[in-house]
């Protein structure tokens, strides 16, 4: 049987932190019909199996959205190496997984040639990148941070309260 957090949400994503000093820092994404940057991730799915279409696990629409809104820049098999699938936490419909990872450069992403024709439309959803330390979104009001290139990046209203949930369970 399915874990509740499965059964009953609609979207998943992933909190994905490089450690870096005086505090973590954290991967964000601007998709291009929104003005806030957000962790990756995105609306469940149904997958075809050997027993006709099923909806996705959380684990597996956090997985898959995370490498569509990298352009495949993070693959499905690096994600499953770094995301761990026994930490999550479920808010409102959102399902969201920790995942450790060493900072890259964000430009490597735009510098992606390669677009899945399939995948094209899903690989172009995401406007830009950005990576924010931890304690800036924690220390400020939330709303406004400058991120790591001395951009000042608008953030998604829930993300502060999802970082304290996070910090609280030790992940950060």
């Amino acid at each position: 049987m399915p874990a509740l957090a499965d059964q009953q949400f609609m979207a998943a994503g992933v909190l994905m932190v490089a450690e870096d000093k005086p505090s973590p820092l954290v991967f964000l994404v601007r998709h291009h019909s929104r003005s806030w940057y957000e962790m990756p991730g995105g609306r469940r799915q149904l997958v075809s199996g050997t027993d006709g279409e099923r909806p996705e696990t959380a684990y597996e629409t956090a997985i898959r959205e995370v490498f569509e809104e990298t352009r495949g820049y993070l693959s499905p098999d690096q994600l499953r190496e770094i995301v761990d699938p026994a930490r999550s936490m479920h808010d409102r419909g959102f399902v969201f997984f920790f995942g450790s990872i060493e900072k890259f450069a964000t430009s490597a992403i735009g510098e992606l040639a390669h677009l899945d024709d399939d995948n094209a439309s899903a690989f172009r959803e995401v406007a830009d990148y950005a990576w924010v330390a931890v304690d800036r979104v924690l220390a400020g009001d939330g709303v406004t941070v400058i991120d790591v290139n001395g951009r000042s990046v608008d953030l998604r209203r829930e993300l502060k309260s999802r970082l304290l949930r996070a910090r609280a369970a030790s992940w950060l």
